[in-house]
């Protein structure tokens, strides 16, 4: 506990908490993204830091605000669009992703294409749910 009250933690602990490496954290310090203190050195010279609680709050408050999930972007991003476009969209995608594969030669057997139907049977249950999700908007 410092003097005002309040917890420290030290690189690998905050690294834990904020999901980055070791490495990420001190750059960060160095750069002055997060602010620590120095509170001496290694045997081998290398600076060790403290970081006080407030500060892991707020840099974790900073990311949770500033990135949203796939699926709000997916969502916001169809919002404006009517079901029509949406099924537009999709095919578009489809056959932009076929296009992307590169062509087998002749003699390879291939399996016919699945229909929309046969694709949806075999989706996961949470899959299915953001898909209907989707079309609802």
């Amino acid at each position: 506990m410092t003097d005002k009250g309040q917890d420290m933690f030290t690189v690998p602990q905050v690294a834990r908490l904020l999901h980055i490496s070791d490495d990420t954290v001190r750059r960060q310090i160095r750069e002055g993204d997060l602010e620590a203190i120095r509170i001496g050195t290694t045997p081998k010279g290398r600076p060790r830091y403290r970081i006080l609680s407030t500060v892991v709050e707020q840099k974790l408050k900073q990311s949770t605000l500033s990135q949203s999930s796939a699926l709000d972007r997916l969502r916001e991003a169809f919002a404006p669009l009517t079901d029509e476009q949406k099924e537009e969209l999709i095919e578009r995608a489809i056959q932009w992703a076929r296009a992307q594969t590169p062509d087998e030669p002749d003699d390879t057997p291939r399996l016919p294409e699945q229909t929309r139907e046969e694709i949806a049977r075999r989706l996961n249950p949470r899959a299915k749910k953001l898909l209907g999700q989707l079309r609802d908007e």
